[in-house]
């Protein structure tokens, strides 16, 4: 992308353009400076960055000057749009066009009309540029023409009219990270659902000339010659070809005889051959079965498949180096997704014999993960292991490539486990990078301060926020008591009273007094100190909750079954336990058999209606 241009140095790039105009006599000399076309410009160049910066390419833009007149029309009050599209263009495509022009002769894009080989045009190609320089007096003199701007009409630069723009300054000003995160993923959402509501659409209209009736127009094949194998319908040799591997015409078929009830059978062969037909087929001497013939047809497909297959990889490989240099600003198509992860895990050629299925799926909920993933890894990319990338995306492909090599224990073989181990390298890394920061502290205390202060424009709610517990020691003041070694202090008292210390109402309490006293918080409340420290090894691993024994599992079992409380179940005596949940379990599975049983019949009699 060209560097962005401020507001000072485009309107010196428009009073040069416009000085120009009147030195030809085009415009007077009191409209040198015109506030209406200053926000014009700045207002349609921000638009345009931003679809540069949404394209693959950047800094080019591939559209129509329909699509542009749809896009510009939501700056400009005055556009009055209809529901035709082809209208809207015919109506303000000069007024696009002659704002394109100055643009190009500011020096900031360069656009022109593509057309087709009928000479049609067929779309509207721009290419933004890097601003030229201006002198410094060029500056100053714009910088005082837009002080007195916005001395009279705002910074937004609002002038009251109901057909200018309304907040240019807005509209041209680039979009922060976060603003952009937010786009993005928008726009991520909104295709997402589009996919799904364009695949529940579903077409049940009969085909032309077909009646909606199946039982009244019953398809029928009788007359429908059917090839007898796959080779006739794919001219693809199967094993069971009728037809030598020589390409001649195959045997007359053996002899059938006749039984007594006068069925016609084929003719018995010698089976005791058959079954060296694969190791020796020239002492099976069976023509129809020749696997060296077949071994050499498949090499020969292969090797014509192969220059497609490489084009289709290096087109692949391609696309997920594209996919690795993708920021947090632009959105991600799944699909370019799951097709760089199976190059990176795969290799190219996996991807190219079968697309990104080896992947996996990703849902919504997967592609929201990745975004906080991305966004929180490279803001702490200085604490990334040695090896991986700065950019989010290409430490994702490096943990693929990575697992390829075997150098991950437990490696991720979808896309899937494999965002949800970049999740947890983005956790580890932010821990390393701000367990002991200043800021984190004072953000900290800063939320805490909001969760203690009493609401003064909601007095009625102050109880939700009033003091201290009880359990808290805060004689004859307002702050808790610490002691000389920065300890909180309990109510002996009432400390009966307090939470379990496992729970979020204990830890944020405790936590909020620590923080606003200004002592340090203590090991077991700072949760990335203690990920940052079991990082270095100075701490025993977290303790992963076991699994449930089968005695537990066996009584919510139970419980799902039979509607009753785990802790009646466990009153009951574990063979009588283990005895009821074999007879529920019969009695369900007896049930299902009788009830899939009713609806076969009921599938039959319907079947039987429609002959």
């Amino acid at each position: 992308m060209p560097a962005a241009v401020d507001a000072v140095h485009l309107l010196a790039l428009l009073t040069r353009v416009r000085a120009r105009r009147v030195a030809d006599g085009q415009l007077a000399a009191r409209r040198l400076y015109d506030v209406r076309a200053f926000k014009t410009a700045y207002a349609e160049l921000g638009y345009l960055r931003r679809l540069a910066a949404a394209g693959r390419h950047g800094g080019t833009v591939l559209t129509s000057m329909r699509q542009l007149v749809a896009g510009l029309a939501a700056l400009h009050p005055a556009w009055k749009l209809t529901g035709d599209g082809f209208e809207n263009r015919d109506r303000h495509h000069q007024a696009v066009r002659r704002r394109l022009r100055a643009l190009q002769e500011m020096g900031l894009l360069r656009w022109r009309v593509g057309v087709d080989l009928d000479g049609e045009e067929r779309r509207t190609e721009l290419e933004l540029q890097d601003p030229p320089e201006v002198s410094a007096e060029e500056l100053q003199a714009a910088a005082g023409v837009l002080a007195r701007w916005q001395a009279r009409y705002g910074a937004a630069l609002n002038t009251g009219s109901r057909t200018g723009i309304h907040n240019a300054a807005g509209h041209g000003r680039p979009l922060s990270a976060p603003e952009r995160q937010r786009r993005g993923a928008r726009h991520a959402h909104a295709a997402a659902t589009a996919r799904c509501r364009r695949a529940q659409k579903s077409n049940s209209t009969p085909p032309s000339g077909a009646s909606a009736t199946p039982q009244k127009d019953r398809l029928s094949h009788r007359n429908v010659s059917v090839p007898r194998n796959a080779w006739q319908r794919t001219r693809v040799t199967r094993t069971n070809d009728p037809r030598p591997a020589d390409g001649r015409a195959a045997p007359e078929r053996a002899a059938a005889t006749r039984t007594p009830g006068n069925e016609e059978t084929p003719a018995k062969r010698d089976l005791s051959s058959a079954s060296g037909a694969v190791e020796a087929p020239e002492v099976a001497g069976d023509r129809l079965w020749d696997p060296v013939a077949l071994v050499a047809r498949v090499k020969a497909r292969q090797a014509q498949r192969a220059p497609v297959l490489a084009a289709i990889a290096a087109g692949a490989q391609t696309r997920a180096a594209e996919v690795a240099g993708w920021g947090i600003d632009r959105a991600w198509p799944p699909a370019r997704l799951r097709e760089a992860w199976v190059v990176a895990r795969y290799g190219a050629a996996a991807a190219a014999d079968g697309g990104p299925a080896a992947a996996g799926p990703l849902y919504g909920e997967d592609y929201a993960r990745l975004r906080r993933a991305v966004a929180r890894y490279e803001r702490n990319h200085s604490a990334a292991p040695d090896g991986y990338p700065s950019g989010g995306l290409a430490a994702l492909l490096h943990i693929a490539a990575l697992a390829a090599d075997g150098q991950l224990p437990n490696a991720p073989r979808t896309l899937r486990y494999a965002i949800g181990a970049l999740d947890q390298l983005a956790r580890r890394m932010r821990a390393l990078a701000t367990a002991d920061s200043a800021q984190r502290h004072e953000a900290a205390a800063g939320r805490a301060a909001r969760r203690r202060d009493r609401p003064w424009r909601a007095p009625k709610l102050a109880f939700r926020t009033a003091g201290w517990p009880a359990w808290i020691l805060t004689p004859g003041r307002e702050e808790p008591v610490f002691d000389e070694r920065g300890v909180l202090q309990f109510d002996e008292q009432s400390v009966a009273l307090a939470p379990a210390p496992d729970t979020s109402a204990y830890r944020t309490v405790i936590r909020d007094a620590y923080l606003l006293a200004g002592h340090p918080l203590p090991l077991e409340l700072d949760g990335r100190r203690q990920m940052a420290l079991r990082h270095a090894g100075q701490l025993e691993p977290a303790q992963r909750r076991e699994r449930p024994a089968i005695e537990e599992l066996e009584l919510r079992e139970l419980a799902h079954r039979t509607g009753e409380p785990i802790s009646l179940l466990r009153r009951i005596s574990p063979v009588y336990r283990q005895a009821w949940l074999q007879r529920q379990r019969q009695s369900d599975a007896a049930q299902a058999r009788a009830q899939t049983a009713a609806f076969r019949q009921q599938l039959a009699e319907l079947h039987d209606q429609t002959k």
